[in-house]
């Protein structure tokens, strides 16, 4: 057994004690207690929800249940490289430090740029954003959480004077009508969904609204969907606030806290967008019931996410929603408000410490010049930056015209997630200097590399988040760090003393600088910005190591309050008035070529990003382990397309053109015309790359954000002549087929191959490669081999053992539907018993479909559900009583609404 392969190893303070920290997935921020194993389990720690956090009070959804199955070294890095050569820390940091200074010195402070992460605790960001604004003296700091949520920041700055999430998810439950708005809840960030769920059963007359233009997960409690046409937000908001100026429910006598300075070509812009209504293709009786529920409910809460944010009008949209809020006076009141829901673990401690490119620090701006001498004291600097840097796409165009000669990427991959992927590869490579800080060994971005350091994972590394109601919440550690990898906090810092900025950098522990952090917040802050957290500025080791989950502010001087806080109660807003504004919004979209579907993109359920950690779960990865283009069935009847084809994307030019090889997902509850593919692939798992080849970096003027919603591509079916599924011990780097995909099993992997061979041309080149492959040595060794071969059917079946045990499978068929897709995750571990193997085997695939799980928490196969809705039960509640499906986690039973509308029920 090789490093890379040995489990994660649990540290000594975890022998005897449980440990408290959060889950490193969404922005639920959900806590968990951490348990030593015992001997007998295949994984070191048992993982159970935090009875005592207030995000979920000891609730996780399915990936947080099987976060144990992820904590492995597989992929690791375990020391630092430069040019692919190992080397020792002190070298490494030395040869960084260097370049930095000597590119500062020929090119000037702009040369240089740091890409962050919301996968950083907040003092590895506020330490990197301190280096680069403070002592670089440069703005060009970003994260990639600018292409998450910065709509949302630049919505509140305008509205509220200040980037505030006003409510507690204590609210959103004490609501009469909660409106969820471009998010997935459902699947994207489940506990909060689940809380929604149960009040849903213990108030029936609680209403929510779901508007998104697909039917998903999250429909299954809506009292009522509006499947708007993408990008149509604008103006389904503006019509709803024409509706209330209208109808008489604003009163301007009571709007105190309210500038009304913009209200008035506000209603004017409302009123023309409300003339096109039928444009966002939602029933004309559907947009008067909800305007109706807005208006007569006095507790409404509108959750939001990426579906509003990742727009080219994302800002504006955020503001249209706010707009509502305010007129009417459903915001800073218990129950009511706006919610931003964020994507990644700490975005939200990215925005506090100033992380992005247009802030300057702790809620402080650039434009706020009467604090930058007091700021520039407080961290002893010379250098502060004056002025904003490059914004995430941005930034990467700068890097590929050469303006940036030096880029440090820490803890995310831009390859896949960043927009213009073409664009973004040419700026990698033809970057003097990429420096990469992570905790893998390989990925898309890491191809591109100079400098590698490796950086601690979750587990291992310690300090704080904040969660999408602001509050903050340890992450400790409880496993010993792997190979070299150090903290991102301390890898950051030793860079800095090594430019020469020793004594600002010489940080003893994270505490001391969670503790830097609070004092800042309370730089000349005398209640005139909301982010305050000085209560903590002298806070101790023991008293950090002690610190429970709470919410900002919390004030030097005031008692630390543990319970909910909410904003603007009081009608205090931060404009230099203390009033909050209304935006002045109009719709822009403008009606496409008919002949393009608009290609929206997001989650699913039981992966997170790129699959670095949930990729390792085999778990997590049986329900979706290929990629899928979601199409309307009514447009694939058209094309010609059958469910579970390949089919082929293109976008582009005639000069420039991208083309994608995936399957497809015939549905009844996408619309006509918009497609959906899920965010998880890219070249790491799947030959055709990712999703953000078709990308456009077109982002909205105000926030930077790109629009993943809105890409313009066309559609056809492409035609294969074998299916294959090919079942081996360890990873594969060769490309074997026009198209591969990499799925985790249990005990090994599972590659999905298609090819234009026939099919037993295309087997007898996969039995040749499994037994010459170098991975593969142990085939040649072979004591025994099943064969269960039909050559009549062209479905050919070929097993590999040693000593007993089963090495590797191929089995390859003309259709996709006669391989056994959904049995495969158990075929290591289905039997022990040869015979068994040969029985299931030369079993009819069709049946062995049905084995595919559909509730992980409690094994439940999908044929469990098929049948119940076969003897008559069409409820999910009724479904849920009988085969006991989503009684678990939680995590499926909008997935049990999904195939009962599949089923045509």
């Amino acid at each position: 057994m090789t490093d890379k392969e040995l489990p994660a190893t649990v540290a000594k303070k975890l022998l005897n004690n449980d440990i408290n920290t959060t889950c490193p997935y969404c922005g639920v921020g959900c806590g968990i207690t951490v348990s030593r194993s015992s001997s007998q389990s295949a994984y070191p720690v048992v993982i159970n929800g935090d009875k005592h956090h207030r995000a979920n009070f000891g609730k996780l959804c399915i990936k947080g249940k099987n976060l144990a199955e992820t904590l492995d070294n597989n992929n690791r890095l375990k020391a630092p490289q430069i040019y692919n050569k190992v080397q020792k820390w002190s070298r490494a940091l030395d040869f960084v430090a260097s370049k930095i200074n000597k590119s500062i010195e020929q090119h000037g402070k702009e040369s240089v740029g740091f890409y962050v992460s919301g996968q950083l605790l907040t003092e590895d960001y506020y330490v990197a954003n301190k280096l680069m604004k403070g002592f670089i003296g440069s703005g060009n700091i970003d994260t990639n959480s600018r292409l998450c949520m910065s709509s949302a920041v630049s919505a509140h700055k305008r509205a509220f004077g200040e980037d505030i999430v006003p409510m507690s998810y204590s609210d959103i439950t004490k609501a009469d009508l909660i409106v969820l708005v471009g998010s997935n809840l459902a699947w994207c960030h489940p506990v909060l969904y689940q809380q929604i769920r149960e009040e849903k059963s213990r108030r029936p007359a609680l209403t929510l609204v779901v508007i998104d233009p697909r039917e998903t997960a999250s429909t299954e409690l809506a009292d009522l969907h509006l499947p708007i046409k993408a990008g149509q937000d604008i103006t389904l908001f503006n019509g709803l606030l024409n509706y209330l100026h209208q109808h008489g429910y604003i009163n301007t006598a009571l709007l105190t806290s309210v500038d009304k300075s913009g209200l008035a070509q506000a209603l004017i812009n409302a009123a023309q967008d409300s003339q096109l209504l039928a444009a966002t293709g939602i029933p004309k009786h559907a947009i008067e019931q909800f305007y109706q529920l807005f208006a007569n409910n006095s507790k409404v809460v509108t959750l939001f996410s990426q579906g509003i944010n990742q727009s080219k009008q994302g800002t504006d949209q955020v503001n249209g929603i706010i707009n509502c809020h305010l007129v009417t006076n459903k915001i800073g009141q218990l129950g009511s408000g706006i919610f931003s829901i964020t994507g990644q673990p700490n975005a939200m401690g990215g925005r506090e410490v100033g992380a992005l490119a247009n802030t300057l620090a702790s809620h402080i701006e650039f434009t706020d010049t009467h604090l930058h001498a007091a700021l520039a004291t407080f961290w002893q600097t010379n250098n502060l930056a004056k002025s904003e840097g490059y914004k995430a796409v941005d930034l990467f165009d700068a890097v590929e015209s050469g303006k940036i000669k030096v880029l440090w990427i820490m803890a995310t991959n831009p390859l896949v997630s960043m927009p213009g992927h073409e664009k973004i590869k040419q700026a990698l490579k033809k970057c003097p200097l990429v420096i990469v800080s992570d905790c893998v060994a390989s990925n898309d971005t890491l191809n591109y590399a100079d400098v590698i350091l490796p950086a601690q994972t979750w587990g291992e590394k310690s300090g704080t988040v904040t969660n999408s109601e602001r509050r903050i919440s340890r992450q400790r550690s409880f496993l010993s760090p792997f190979g070299q990898a150090k903290p991102d906090w301390w890898i950051i810092s030793e860079v800095a003393k090594r430019m020469g900025f020793c004594s600002q950098f010489s940080y003893e522990s994270v505490d001391k600088i969670f503790a830097e952090h609070a004092r800042l917040s309370g730089l000349n802050n005398k209640g005139n910005r909301a982010f305050d957290i000085s209560a903590f500025g002298a806070i101790t080791a023991q008293q950090y190591q002690r610190l429970q989950p709470v919410q900002w502010p919390q004030p030097e001087g005031r008692a630390i309050r543990i319970s909910d806080q909410s904003f603007f109660a009081d009608g205090h807003y931060y404009h230099k008035n203390n009033q909050a504004k209304v935006i002045a919004i109009k719709s822009d979209v403008q009606e496409s070529n008919p002949d393009i579907f608009t290609l929206n993109t997001g989650r699913n359920r039981d992966q997170w990003h790129t699959q670095t950690r949930t990729g390792k779960s085999a778990l997590l990865s049986q329900r979706h382990p290929e990629p899928e283009v979601e199409i309307n069935q009514a447009d694939a009847e058209r094309l010609k397309i059958s469910n579970g084809q390949l089919v082929n994307l293109e976008a582009g030019d005639n000069q420039i053109k991208t083309q994608f090889l995936l399957r497809a997902r015939i549905t009844n509850t996408q619309r006509q015309k918009e497609l959906f593919i899920a965010i998880h692939w890219s070249a790491s798992n799947f030959n055709q790359g990712c999703v953000s080849k078709f990308v456009k970096a077109t982002t909205d003027a105000i926030s930077g954000q790109p629009a993943f919603k809105h890409s313009k591509v066309t559609l056809k079916p492409w035609q294969t002549n074998s299916e294959a599924m090919l079942v081996v011990k360890n990873l594969i780097n060769e490309n074997l087929a026009t198209y591969q995909v990499a799925q985790k099993i249990t005990g090994g992997y599972c590659y999905y191959l298609a090819s234009e061979e026939t099919p037993l041309a295309f087997f007898e080149r996969l039995n040749r490669f499994v037994k010459t492959h170098p991975q593969q040595l142990y085939i040649q060794q072979q004591n025994m081999v099943l064969n269960a071969s039909d050559p009549v059917k062209k479905y050919f079946r070929k097993s590999y053992f040693v000593q007993g045990e089963m090495q590797a499978t191929i089995l390859v068929a003309s259709h996709k539907d006669d391989l056994p897709q959904g049995w495969i995750s158990q075929i290591f571990t289905f039997t022990n018993s040869n015979e068994g193997k040969l029985n299931v085997l030369s079993a009819d695939s069709k049946r062995l479909q049905s084995k595919r799980t559909f509730c992980h928490c409690l094994n439940i196969d999908f044929n469990d559900i098929e049948q119940a809705i076969a003897s008559g039960t069409v409820t999910v509640d009724s479904i849920r009583a009988k085969t006991n499906a989503g009684n678990g986690c939680g995590s499926c039973i909008g997935d049990i609404m999904l195939k009962l509308k599949q089923c045509g029920v």
